[in-house]
């Protein structure tokens, strides 16, 4: 969250945080917060050039009394920020945050020294997005004195980490971390008119299809499949020791260079040898895997068809989500800080997400932004040294039941059930980060398990409705048709004329349409007698 620098300019770093920015990005510059020796201009005012300059010569009077003994830079600068998808804080919040953060610095006063000058300016979000304010702390005390530089940005480390837990921040320093965003990735696809970045698509169907498989060699072919393109990373000098990957979309212009992205890019939890834990992995695996990754590295078909290729059955079904059940159960017994194995479940349950918005979304939707909410708890700030578990129930089997089986009205009621199961995975993962301290990831969660997939579970039950209507209007017909009368056949209708127009012939006189009538016997002696005379 801090972005610490210092300087010997007072006046020209306030003229900078009220002036337009390097890119015209300062916008409302206003004043939010203040050491209690600033009075030329108040809280909450609107700030001009004018009132910049009044406000640098204020702040450096006690540096212009005293001068800064024998350190040259006196001004001290520290942007306090949230990441992109936190949204914004209105200026009371960010106010507050101000306050305590020039506290826990030692800048009030508070801790028994004379007190430093400051300010706190909020002037819009930066070009990637982030919400963010400025501070600006004259390091002359109000006697001449200086401020201690010691150890000062762990001190703001530290003092951040205190307030994103205060202030139900996202615990930006905590065990979780994502990649930041570089601004010409989002400048690429607003260009574009993407729906979203590139490294967010491609992460969501690396995730997806990962979760989906087996081993490394179901993996690639799910990853050629789902329309993504795969190239292997060898080791220096071998062809045959594959370390890393690289995915990238197609490039929608003919002629344009795909842009790559390492695994490790994607997510942190992305990696070949990460994702390489949750597999298969034996020499026949490896073998069959090194074929794929070769083939696509060689632009040829896949080796091999595997089981993604085939439907799932009923009896994977139900074994897979009463699975996710199971594991529901055993998420009740798994210790607050076990990291490593909330990071492995929360991985595998977005996994099963983004596998669903994979085979279901054409642009990102509820089921996308679920797999999202949850990616950030399988991404570790540090990944522990791997300890084994005894073997636990996995989400990787609805994974590869929601990328191989089509949504509609005669799957709805599996679908919904294999919802509600791992609705009840997020919840307990929700439960984790409240607990913890997390409240931001918490509310993440939750927010994606009340209205995100409320809308999915809508719709789902639109579905059955229709499903089961069909199933009525047949059940019906078939009703209608036992109650009929029944038809008879042409051959039918002939052998009961025949026997109302002859009720003493035998049934087997009747013949069928078209075919002559055979003499019986008396007839036969007759025309017998009549040759003989």
């Amino acid at each position: 969250m801090p972005n610490i620098t210092k300087g010997d300019r007072m006046i020209g770093l306030i003229n900078y945080l009220v002036g337009p920015g390097r890119a015209n990005e300062h916008t409302d510059q206003r004043l939010i917060a203040t050491s209690e020796s600033i009075v030329s201009v108040e809280v909450g005012q609107r700030l001009y050039a004018e009132s910049a300059l009044r406000l640098g010569r204020e702040l450096d009077l006690p540096r212009s009394v005293f001068g800064t003994g024998t350190t040259k830079h006196h001004v001290f600068h520290v942007s306090l920020s949230l990441p992109a998808d936190e949204g914004q804080l209105d200026d009371e919040a960010w106010g507050k945050i101000a306050n305590d953060f020039a506290e826990k610095m030692g800048f009030t006063g508070s801790d028994g020294k004379p007190p430093c000058r400051w300010v706190a300016i909020h002037h819009g979000s930066s070009k990637a997005g982030n919400d963010h304010i400025h501070l600006a702390v004259s390091m002359v005390r109000e006697d001449g004195t200086r401020w201690s530089q010691h150890k000062d940005f762990k001190r703001a480390q530290d003092a951040c980490a205190e307030l994103e837990v205060k202030h139900g921040l996202r615990v930006v320093r905590g065990a979780h971390a994502e990649r930041g965003y570089h601004p010409k990735e989002r400048e690429r696809a607003a260009a574009m008119g993407a729906p979203e970045l590139d490294r967010d698509r491609l992460q969501r169907a690396v995730r997806a299809v990962s979760t989906a498989s087996l081993d490394e060699a179901e993996f690639v072919r799910r990853l050629r499949r789902s329309g993504v393109l795969a190239r292997p990373r060898f080791a220096t000098g071998t062809k045959d020791q594959i370390v890393g990957y690289s995915v990238a979309l197609k490039p929608a212009i003919r002629g344009e260079r795909a842009v790559w992205f390492g695994g490790g890019r994607l997510a942190k939890d992305l990696t070949l040898p990460k994702l390489r834990e949750g597999w298969n992995v034996t020499p026949e695996t490896m073998a069959a895997a090194l074929s794929e990754w070769q083939a696509a590295a060689d632009g040829k078909r896949i080796s091999a068809q595997g089981r993604e290729a085939h439907e799932p059955t009923a009896e994977e079904w139900a074994k897979h989500t009463a699975e996710v059940g199971a594991l529901y159960e055993r998420m009740k017994t798994i210790p607050l800080d076990d990291d490593a194995l909330w990071a492995q479940i929360a991985r595998e349950t977005a996994g099963a997400f983004a596998a669903w918005s994979l085979r279901t979304e054409s642009v990102p939707g509820p089921l996308a932004d679920t797999a999202k909410a949850l990616a950030r708890t399988a991404q570790l700030r540090r990944f522990p040294p791997r300890i084994e578990h005894a073997p636990m129930p996995s989400a990787k089997g609805a994974g590869m039941l929601l990328i191989q089986t089509a949504v509609g009205p005669s799957t709805a009621a599996g679908h919904a059930l294999l919802l509600a199961q791992l609705r009840n995975t997020m919840r307990a993962i929700h439960d984790m980060h409240q607990a913890a301290g997390g409240l931001r990831d918490a509310e993440r969660v939750r927010d994606a398990a009340m209205n995100k997939l409320t809308l999915v579970r809508g719709n789902l039950k639109a579905l059955q409705e229709q499903h089961e209507m069909a199933h009525a209007a047949v059940s019906a017909g078939s009703r209608w048709l036992d109650a009929a009368p029944r038809t008879e056949s042409e051959q039918e209708k002939v052998q009961r004329l025949v026997g109302q127009s002859f009720p003493h012939a035998p049934a087997a006189a009747a013949s069928a349409p078209g075919e002559k009538a055979q003499p019986s016997n008396r007839e036969a002696e007759a025309k017998d007698r009549r040759r003989n005379r």
